[in-house]
């Protein structure tokens, strides 16, 4: 009996071996030949060999102590270097600057993202959520943010949908290289919390004046 058994074991393992040999590596072959092609169609569509490196809890901290205008630095900031190591296999560079960029930086958020996807994907790190998704809850959240006849907690949670997407973006950016190359603190980062004391101060006695 326990030789019956280890007979039926080795015929057991002949046969995995056996669907190995016949599928197996074929799959592999299949599923390294799709990876390949993956691969082509990202670099059809843009990847940046280059990124602003930030620790996310300092972009979240300024975010937060400047009413959101550390936003638009480090936006500028970021498609300063995307642009400046962008590629995709047409050669074709991307229209406007990094100051208009930071400008429309609530629009051209989504393209960020996008390209920030894909770069995770063509190195194999961990990829964010859906450029779409991000993108979309930025604009929303900053909308109900400023919206005044909106409840306190719509517009605290309308904040948060504006503050996160940068913060979880710049933690996947931030998967991208061996090693993090190191962030001093830049008194500059300090302009953006300033202005935007003034900006919500200035707007906040307007208010409340007229």
């Amino acid at each position: 009996m326990p030789m019956e058994k280890l007979i039926k074991i080795l015929i057991g393992f002949a046969l995995l071996y056996g669907a190995y040999a016949l599928f197996l590596k074929k799959w592999d072959y299949t599923s390294q030949a799709k990876r390949d092609e993956q691969k082509q169609q990202l670099k059809e569509k843009g990847l940046s060999a280059c990124y602003f490196f930030i620790p996310p809890q300092r972009l979240l901290v300024l975010n937060v102590l400047s009413g959101g205008l550390f936003f638009f630095y480090w936006s500028f900031k970021q498609w300063q270097a995307v642009l400046s190591g962008y590629k995709n296999l047409a050669g074709t560079k991307l229209k406007m600057g990094p100051f208009g960029r930071a400008f429309w930086g609530i629009l051209s958020f989504y393209q960020l993202t996008a390209i920030v996807n894909r770069t995770c994907a063509y190195m194999h790190k961990p990829q964010g959520l859906s450029h779409l998704f991000w993108g979309t809850a930025l604009w929303a959240g900053l909308t109900v943010a400023c919206l005044p006849w909106v409840p306190w907690w719509g517009r605290i949670l309308g904040a948060f949908f504006f503050l996160y997407p940068p913060y979880a973006v710049q933690q996947h950016i931030n998967t991208l290289p061996k090693e993090i190359p190191p962030s001093k603190f830049r008194w500059i980062e300090l302009l953006p919390m300033a202005c935007g004391w003034v900006f919500w101060g200035t707007l906040l006695f307007l208010l409340l004046k007229f």
